[in-house]
């Protein structure tokens, strides 16, 4: 049977793959912000050795590269739901996607290279003020409202499948958290070393739900196929099938020997006598507790006795 091969086939059907993803990059996050915090610690025994890969707080760190590999993840995510939705809805909703993935492009570089410190240094000199604290307030401002435009019109998109809709705003509820802790709008009295990882496992978690939120509106697009539709149910039938004739098949021997033993038998009938004797007295509740149906229930009962 000749199968066809679509890109699309790459986002994943069932949603146990998304919990699957889910746990994994959990583990991961916690696993680098446990490094970061047992930091000192390692370098101090390896003689004061920089560990900078494992500086959760750094662009070169390995989360930092983490998070820009999801984003990039993410922006190819976008494409192939710009592609699905010029298939199925107008132009306009995959354009959407297509500069989504775009914008997703450029905070994957910025995640790296930092572009946000330029444009703080550059607004500060031409506003000469750094609003608050070290300016960081300058690039949050660009960044929400560009990002901010773009989340708006990617949640009226995600409304038709609420799934994607609450990870995506669970998604843009930790990105604004992060941020606020960061400034210090939402203060935190820990130490600075806990409001660092507190910061930097809101900014990974929001990231991640980005992800997913896109692999399940991208999910929902393709399953709008009918001929994949079709077929994605169909494998899982089958499955559902396999599983169901071997379950029978262990049953069936289970019974097979059940048959071979007499005290079983005897419980059988024991049993048997019993429903017979209830079933002959009128229950509350139950239909043959009506006068007219108990006679037709005592005769019933009667003719299987006789038998």
């Amino acid at each position: 049977m000749n199968h066809r091969t679509d890109i699309t086939e790459l986002i994943p059907k069932a949603l146990g793959n998304y919990w699957l993803i889910f746990f994994v990059g959990t583990c991961v996050v916690a696993a680098l912000e446990f490094a970061y915090r047992q930091l000192p610690i390692w370098s101090e025994k390896l003689g004061g050795a920089s560990l900078a890969p494992l500086d959760v707080a750094s662009s070169g760190s390995v989360l930092a590269w983490c998070l820009s590999a999801l984003l990039l993840l993410s922006a190819g995510v976008s494409l192939l739901n710009s592609r699905l939705g010029k298939k199925y809805d107008d132009p306009a909703k995959g354009d959407v996607w297509f500069w989504t993935a775009f914008a997703l492009i450029l905070l994957s570089l910025d995640t790296q290279v930092q572009f946000r410190d330029t444009l703080r240094a550059v607004l500060i000199y031409a506003t000469g003020t750094p609003l608050h604290q070290d300016g960081t307030v300058w690039w949050l401002t660009v960044y929400s409202f560009v990002f901010g435009l773009i989340a708006i019109r990617l949640l009226q998109d995600m409304w038709a499948y609420l799934p994607s809709f609450l990870v995506f705003s669970l998604s843009i509820l930790g990105a604004v958290t992060a941020q606020l802790v960061k400034v210090d709008v939402i203060r935190v009295s820990w130490s600075a070393e806990d409001i660092v990882i507190l910061h930097t496992a809101l900014e990974a978690f929001a990231v991640l739900l980005l992800f997913l939120s896109f692999l399940l509106f991208g999910r929902r697009q393709v399953l709008r196929d009918p001929q994949v539709a079709m077929e994605w149910f169909a494998k899982v039938w089958n499955q559902s099938v396999s599983t169901a004739k071997v379950t029978k098949a262990e049953t069936g021997t289970s019974a097979a020997k059940a048959v071979a033993s007499p005290s079983l038998t005897q419980s059988t009938e024991s049993v048997s006598d019993a429903v017979i004797e209830i079933g002959a007295k009128p229950i509350r509740g139950l239909p043959n507790s009506r006068p007219e149906l108990r006679k037709a229930g005592d005769d019933d009962f009667a003719l299987l006795n006789a038998s």
